[in-house]
């Protein structure tokens, strides 16, 4: 009997939790159309504004780690890489995602694919570390009020898991502890330690680490600023300490298995954030976090079609994937 595939699962998580949403909000729909309807469209776009900035920081982090794969891309097209990524992101299959785009931009600019993957690979664990960081930090001060034992051992687990893979990725020798495991993967044996030390390497770039590590920080706070800018933005108030405590946990909650955190994300929010704004204010802040993810994959989706030279096929990636 054929398993599901993870992409069928992830689908089938985001449309049961975005029904039982639907469901819980109830009797409300009325009210949410309403906060939607008087949401101030100036403040609106200075939350979009903020939330730009914040992805710009992402690009330039991006910019530094590929190039400490010698690797050279100007900021601009670190930028246009990462806009392309979100339009792929939320307009494709999910086997065809926006980090694989963008390691197959980079790829382009250098010989060496291992780079560039690697590149695109310690981008994504920055933010995600940086994320997990930050909410693990954050319960430490929450109130339990806030978030109950069940999230916080969630959070706790997942802290540890993201601690332990620095280690792995960190630490030969105690990566070679495992090497048993490759027997699975045997097929891709070469590539994958090929991969992992170019991994490795970046554990000698310590001031390249902080650096990142501080901008992924200010990334992710820019982001929160947004947040609180939009909650502003439907007539509601809330006390940054309180976007502090808040935001890292639904960021964190939204990487568990779903279509890009949809149906996760709203429902955190809803969650956290109903207490302090009222349910129907909650999800209608959720559904205007879901307008600023859509703008910026529409804005990927102009540089992919009006750019020429980042004119690429589906045909094209899923070679590059397979290779």
């Amino acid at each position: 009997m054929k398993r599901p595939s993870s992409s069928a699962i992830r689908i089938f998580v985001s449309i049961i939790l975005i029904i039982l949403l639907i469901y819980v909000m109830r009797g409300k729909y009325g009210q949410i159309l309403g906060v939607l309807k008087s949401t101030n469209l100036t403040m609106f776009c200075l939350g979009t504004v903020v939330y730009t900035g914040a992805i710009l920081l992402a690009s330039l982090r991006l910019q530094l780690i590929a190039r400490a794969q010698h690797i050279t891309m100007s900021f601009i097209e670190s930028a246009s890489f990462t806009y392309i990524g979100f339009f792929f992101n939320n307009f494709l299959p999910t086997s065809i995602g926006g980090d694989v785009v963008k390691a197959y931009y980079i790829s382009r600019k250098n010989s060496e694919k291992t780079g560039a993957y690697t590149s695109v690979f310690i981008d994504r664990a920055i933010g995600l570390v940086t994320m997990i960081f930050m909410a693990f930090v954050a319960l430490l001060f929450a109130e339990s009020s806030i978030v109950d034992s069940k999230m916080k051992y969630l959070i706790y687990a997942i802290a540890a898991i993201a601690a332990l893979g620095v280690v792995f990725m960190a630490h030969e020798g105690f990566a070679r502890k495992f090497s048993w495991l490759l027997f699975v993967v045997r097929p891709l044996e070469t590539q994958l330690k090929k991969a992992y030390r170019s991994i490795n390497e970046y554990r000698h770039r310590t001031l390249l680490m902080a650096q990142t590590f501080i901008i992924s920080i200010l990334s992710q706070l820019l982001f929160f600023a947004g947040m609180g800018i939009l909650i502003k933005s439907i007539g509601s108030g809330i006390s940054a300490f309180d976007i502090l405590l808040r935001m890292p946990i639904i960021s964190v909650t939204s990487l568990l298995p779903s279509i890009n955190g949809l149906g996760l994300r709203e429902g955190a929010t809803v969650l956290l954030f109903g207490p302090l704004i009222g349910k129907a204010n909650a999800f209608a802040v959720s559904i205007l976090v879901i307008a600023l993810l859509l703008i910026s994959s529409v804005i990927g989706g102009l540089i992919y079609a009006f750019s020429p030279q980042f004119r690429i096929t589906l045909t094209a990636i899923t070679q590059e994937v397979a290779l």
